[in-house]
């Protein structure tokens, strides 16, 4: 019996995803037919230069996992410099060794831990020569191909759990982090773990890592109180999507960067992005320059001297308004008065934001929308389609460059309507009672969490 999604209704995962295993999947993919085992659960991890002690950070998980299969693809990029190779050179060889890696197929390899057998490991190489990612690639189509494979075993029956539960590297997973999967309701397309940045060892760097922290969830705050549907973390490290939605939206973007947050938009827009309540993925604070932004780039930056700004307040309070009103525009109209309530939506806007939705064209788009969707709740969907997390950015940034600068952290924390709730009592360090107190507040966070730092 092929497996089942999340989905209360609609097909199979092995039959909603045919057509893309058949166009659009990596060719590692193809290595599920060769698998012959079978695990309760799949793991993808993107390991580029890493040590191979990586691994002990899901120990505690597979434990409690019956059996798991973490998907490693260990990769480099055409021009990486050549520390990277060598990193990646030794972590397969001692991978190898850990796990009595055997051939599984062309540039695959799969063995069991030899102390935790109900760990194993299925190593993809595309770190050695003929086979690194092109030079303006990275974790997007390592995080793809992992996620393809994942697919296949899935369809082929050798992953009983039809999720892609993905992270990186530098993740500690909590020890119920499958438990918690398991008490997924059918619906959702992805699932988001809490996190928490860890000191590393470096001041600078666990500073700047806090700072970055921070940022994310001053952003992840801003968009709730704005009440956009899109307020939630886009961090890859955190994520597990439902095979079947994985499918629908075509796989992870071959992004070298920022692959979470476009991945997650496209999900989002086919069922209920979800907070996975617990204790948080534990993340390592470490310098780290992989991608061109994100956390470790970010952090870098900072810990090289670079001030934290966060978007003024203003831009958040721009979406919210905008919210509101396409909440109106759906209620109020229909397919006899869609222009004209659209237009007397728009006019009534705040004159920047007005600029900005004529020049996305928004009017001739909502018109649309509003004279074809067949009931407000239908109609506020689609709208929420149209104005989604990549237009909301856009809006957040046109505001900040047209009016409303970014401001110092303190600053912003200060100013914002939606921290009023918060007390930022900067110690100097690590900040960790002002992100303690924001993960508590989040969707999903720990009541109760014992931060290391």
């Amino acid at each position: 019996m092929a497996p089942k999604s999340l989905h209360k209704n609609g097909r199979t995962v092995a039959e909603a995803s045919a057509q893309y295993r058949q166009r659009h999947a990596e060719p590692e993919a193809n290595l599920a037919a060769r698998c012959r085992d079978t695990f309760d659960f799949v793991l993808v991890v993107p390991a580029y230069g890493e040590s191979p002690d990586f691994m002990d950070g899901y120990r505690a998980a597979a434990s409690a996992a019956g059996s798991l299969l973490v998907v490693v693809v260990v990769n480099g990029r055409v021009g990486a410099p050549a520390a990277v190779d060598t990193a990646n050179a030794t972590c397969m060889r001692a991978l190898t060794t850990r796990f009595s890696l055997v051939a599984l197929g062309p540039g695959g390899w799969i063995g069991r831990d030899t102390e935790h057998p109900n760990l194993s490991l299925l190593v993809v190489d595309r770190f050695t020569d003929g086979h690194r990612l092109p030079a303006r690639q990275g974790v997007g189509l390592a995080r793809k191909i992992g996620a393809d494979l994942a697919l296949s075993l899935i369809v082929a029956q050798r992953v009983r759990h039809p999720l892609i539960a993905m992270t990186d590297a530098d993740a500690h997973l909590p020890a119920d982090y499958f438990a918690r999967l398991t008490r997924l309701e059918p619906g959702y397309s992805a699932a988001l773990f809490p996190f928490w940045h860890e000191p590393g060892g470096d001041r600078r760097m666990d500073r700047a890592t806090a700072l970055y922290e921070l940022r994310l969830r001053y952003f992840e705050r801003g968009l709730r109180w704005a009440r956009s549907p899109y307020a939630f973390h886009t961090v890859g490290s955190t994520m597990v999507v439902d095979a079947r939605s994985y499918a629908l939206v075509r796989g992870v973007p071959r992004r070298r960067a920022g692959e979470d947050f476009y991945l997650l938009g496209k999900l989002s827009k086919l069922g209920p992005v979800t907070a996975l309540a617990g204790d948080p993925i534990r993340l390592r604070s470490r310098l780290s320059e992989r991608v061109p932004f994100g956390t470790g780039s970010e952090s870098a930056k900072l810990a090289r001297g670079a001030e934290l700004q966060l978007y003024h307040p203003d831009c958040f309070a721009a979406v919210r308004q905008l919210v509101s009103d396409l909440r109106h525009l759906a209620d109020a109209a229909g397919p006899d008065g869609a222009p004209t309530v659209t237009a007397d939506v728009v006019a009534r806007m705040p004159p920047l934001v007005r600029h900005f939705l004529v020049a996305q064209g928004a009017p001739q788009a909502w018109q649309g929308i509003t004279a074809q969707a067949p009931d407000p709740v239908t109609r506020l969907r689609r709208l929420h389609d149209w104005f989604d997390g990549f237009r909301t950015l856009k809006l957040i940034h046109y505001v900040r460059d047209q009016a409303s600068p970014s401001l110092p952290w303190s600053e912003a924390m200060q100013r914002a309507p939606f921290m009023t709730d918060v007390h930022i009592d900067d110690d100097g360090e690590n900040l960790r009672s002002a992100r303690l107190t924001l993960l508590r507040l989040e969707p999903g966070g720990p009541a109760a969490f014992r931060a290391r730092g």
